[in-house]
């Protein structure tokens, strides 16, 4: 009966003129994972929309997350979808421990490009608190398809550095308060950065040029206990950029929403109005991810990440040379193939970082 409901709920929005909510769930690892999908306003089946993951922050929830952020009213504004996931016990793992949901956030971006027309150049992430957090580690595990992300009162863990496989350059948004008492300016949180040190990483990992230019944000609510800064970062490789709302005075908190007790609420500008309009500004250039400059050696990867099994498809299926170490650097696989297809046993791999070298070229790849 749920299942019927649910097929029912999606062909009624095909073609709908009204905004629609649908919830649904599905097994992963053995668990059923749950979300809110957003399906804005006019949405028709003959475009493609970009999709944005809106993550809620520890002890909060999905449906707590879209009331406060109120991003489904800059989602009908724009013409693109919204999904809020529920994190296992209202908690993501961007520390390394708990459930796996990269796994978790792959599988539901995967499941609702069947059924939605999405973009996949325009897939991005964001994330208040922990969801912020979950968005930097994103940005490093589930880069081939993670356009850009933003993250408001979360910063990078020094687990999703530790681990961060990059496939292209990755634009990135952090608002953060220097007056915010959960993650603290300065140091952060136990196992992750200070708001500075993670943006340090994202600058030198752009390669951005470091002459930044500071705007003052008009102060047009002087009552909100707080004033904010947008700093940029706009001359980085590969048209990346790192942006800063720097709110002084400001909490822990998602500026434009409602006031919580977790500090000054900056209202001086809407966060989902412009966490949007920066994603608009990027979208993923889709390739093989090894060298294109030279044809002989394109291959295409999947799945990224891995789990049991990796297959690498030597589109021009020549007898190439295939390399797999470990980040220590420890050969794990080598193979010699004339076979366009080559299938790997991964399952006694240990989790982490691998790199795969063909005829010379690389790329860097996540195992669960």
């Amino acid at each position: 009966m749920i299942r019927l409901f649910t097929i029912l709920l999606f062909f009624s929005t095909i073609h709908a003129s009204q905004a629609v909510d649908i919830r649904d769930s599905f097994l992963v690892d053995g668990v059923y994972r749950n979300y809110i999908l957003h399906v804005p306003t006019g949405y028709t089946s003959t475009q493609n929309y970009p999709l944005v993951l809106n993550l809620h922050g520890y002890t909060s929830n999905a449906d707590q997350q879209m009331l406060y952020t109120q991003m489904n009213t800059t989602a009908n504004a724009n013409d693109f979808l919204v999904v809020y996931p529920n994190g296992i016990a209202n908690y993501w793992n961007a520390f390394g421990s708990g459930a796996n949901d990269v796994k978790f956030l792959d599988s539901l971006i995967e499941r609702i490009k069947r059924s939605h027309k999405i973009d996949t150049r325009c897939i991005y992430s964001c994330g208040m608190s922990n969801g912020g957090f979950m968005s930097y580690t994103l940005a490093c595990q589930l880069s081939h398809k993670i356009a850009a992300i933003a993250s408001v009162t979360g910063v990078l863990s020094n687990n999703s550095q530790q681990n961060c496989a990059l496939s292209h350059k990755m634009p990135v948004m952090q608002i953060h308060g220097t007056a915010d008492p959960t993650v603290n300016y300065q140091t952060g949180t136990a196992n992750a950065m200070g708001v500075e040190q993670t943006l340090s990483f994202w600058i030198d990992t752009n390669n951005c040029v470091l002459n930044q230019d500071t705007i003052d944000v008009p102060n047009t609510n002087t009552t909100d206990g707080c004033t904010a800064q947008l700093i940029r970062y706009r001359q980085c490789d590969a048209s990346s950029e790192v942006y800063f709302y720097k709110i002084a005075g400001g909490g822990h908190t998602w500026p434009g929403a409602f006031a919580i007790a977790a500090g000054p609420t900056n209202q001086d500008f809407n966060a989902s109005t412009e966490i949007w309009n920066f994603f608009k500004r990027h979208k993923l250039a889709l390739s093989t991810g090894l060298d294109d400059a030279k044809q002989q050696t394109k291959a295409a990867i999947y799945p990224v990440p891995f789990d049991n099994v990796l297959k690498i498809d030597l589109i021009n299926h020549d007898k190439k040379e295939v390399k797999i170490v470990d980040v220590s650097g420890r050969l794990v696989f080598e193979s010699t193939s004339s076979s366009q297809i080559v299938e790997i046993k991964t399952a006694e791999w240990n989790k982490g970082i691998y790199i795969i070298m063909i005829d010379g070229n690389s790329q860097r790849v996540i195992k669960f």
